[in-house]
């Protein structure tokens, strides 16, 4: 039987360190540059963003994007917070991952 194409699901929480108490507009900046990679899903919550790809690659493009957006906006230091969920024995999504942790037995 042919392995279930991989899927790979990430939390991401990018802010720079010093620019004071509201980070909105830096949080805004990253998630927009992170929405033009292409093939990235992305789910913004209250503390991180979740995001989903087909390839470990792509995640990364896309916390380097933010990265660099949140750069340009002047930042001279920046905390990311990555964590990567690369399962290659079925495929999974976000939702799925959502019901599965959320469902009632």
């Amino acid at each position: 039987m042919p392995r279930p194409k991989s899927r790979v699901i990430a939390d991401v929480s990018i802010y720079p360190i010093g620019e004071g108490t509201s980070l909105g507009k830096y949080v805004r900046a990253a998630i927009r540059a992170m929405e033009r990679v292409r093939g990235l899903r992305l789910v913004p919550g209250a503390m991180s963003t979740v995001v989903e790809a087909g390839d470990l690659s792509t995640i990364l493009r896309a916390v380097k994007n933010a990265n660099n957006a949140v750069r340009r906006m002047g930042a001279r230091r920046i905390a990311i917070y990555l964590r990567v969920d690369h399962r290659l024995d079925k495929r999974e999504t976000i939702e799925y991952k959502v019901r599965s942790a959320t469902a009632r037995r």
